[in-house]
């Protein structure tokens, strides 16, 4: 249980270095290692023969930070409920993860459910009071129980660090706002940070939510995207179909965003990569590499971890076939941006600089 201590001291150093409200902090490191043991054996049960997935979180249910969001509810058991593997197991198939968090009390032993915070979604976005917050839940730091042995320490959804059958992995949070690949991806394009955060955010949760995985090339033009990949589905179209006229006048471009980010998601489904280009224009699908995606001698990668040091044990022939297409293809076109998306759900984005093709890992 060595690795299940290191989650536990991830989470509680990460959320205690962070900027948030008081009440919106993880619990102490003991109570925390309580919870934590918990979740892990309630994750290993089954609920009429499937595991369930649900989110557990502790702010108090009389927080100040709830109101913001003006459309959370904190629904209250008459009853607290005991926190116990066998309880867990019993209610767990009644919580929505993507819109719900299991309330706990910490604040004496033995810890007790005492309610469910339900959140209304409308266009994948929480209305606050004073402004918007792009993600589906509020960002409360809560514990995401993803499936057996594995735990997710999350701000709303977004992932910090998880558990999986004893490996410690961390995610990054900064890939598209203040990395290399974030520059590159600037660099010529007209479309605002925001809505390329928004459709790239959007796109990833979901092909990885598909289960198959994938991969996407984002080139400098659609000419570099035609030159150096064989596209099976030609497919072009402005980012948010700006250049469907007949809605020019009064669109409403929340919608456009969320329909054209789940068009070019579904995309990835077929065989190939998406091509688009810096502007998020949709060149097509199903593309072949033409690169020589078994000749490594000729590629020279930095792989960075989440703290954005150097991880000199990995490989360019670590992983499969749909990596190393894309390592060759950043190695290959100076500009292009690659995002691969296993079929595990891990996420990585490539690029290539000073000579080197750079991977940033867990996305």
């Amino acid at each position: 249980m060595a690795e299940l201590n290191d989650f536990i001291n991830e989470i509680f150093e990460l959320t205690g270095g962070r900027q948030l409200e008081e009440d919106q902090k993880f619990p102490e490191s003991g109570i925390l290692e309580k919870v934590c043991r918990v979740l892990m054996y309630a994750s290993t049960m089954r609920e009429e023969g499937r595991y369930s997935s649900f989110r557990v979180c502790f702010i108090d249910p009389r927080s100040v930070l709830l109101d913001m969001y003006i459309y959370s509810h904190v629904v209250l058991f008459d009853d607290p409920i005991d926190f116990t593997t066998k309880e867990i197991q019993r209610l767990a198939p009644a919580m929505n993860p993507d819109i719900s968090y299991m309330l706990l009390d910490i604040t004496k032993e033995p810890v007790k459910i005492t309610g469910i915070i339900a959140a209304y979604t409308a266009g994948e976005t929480i209305h606050m009071k004073e402004k918007e917050n792009s993600g589906r839940m509020p960002m409360i730091p809560n514990i995401l129980v993803s499936g057996p042995g594995e735990l997710k320490a999350c701000l709303g959804e977004a992932p910090i660090v998880s558990y999986q059958w004893g490996n410690l992995v961390h995610y990054r949070t900064d890939t598209f706002d203040s990395t290399l690949i974030a520059r590159v991806l600037q660099e010529g394009s007209d479309v605002s940070e925001n809505n390329r955060i928004s459709f790239l955010n959007r796109l990833l949760k979901n092909v990885k939510s598909y289960g198959h995985g994938g991969h996407i090339y984002i080139v400098p033009n659609e000419y570099d995207g035609h030159v150096y990949t064989r596209i099976k589905y030609n497919l072009r179209c402005r980012f948010m179909f700006a250049d469907d006229s007949r809605f020019t006048a009064n669109r409403n471009t929340d919608k456009d965003l969320i329909a054209y980010t789940d068009m070019v998601s579904k995309l990835t489904s077929v065989d190939g990569a998406v091509v688009l280009t810096r502007n998020l224009d949709l060149v097509g699908f199903g593309a072949e590499t033409l690169v020589n995606t078994t000749d490594s001698t000729n590629v020279e990668m930095r792989f960075i971890d989440y703290d954005n040091t150097w991880n000199r044990n990995k490989k360019y022939n670590d992983n499969g076939m749909r990596h190393r297409a894309c390592y060759s293809f950043c190695n290959r076109l100076e500009g292009a941006v690659a995002l691969i998306i296993s079929h595990d759900g891990f996420i990585k984005a490539c690029t290539k600089h000073d000579g080197k093709v750079v991977v940033y890992d867990n996305i």
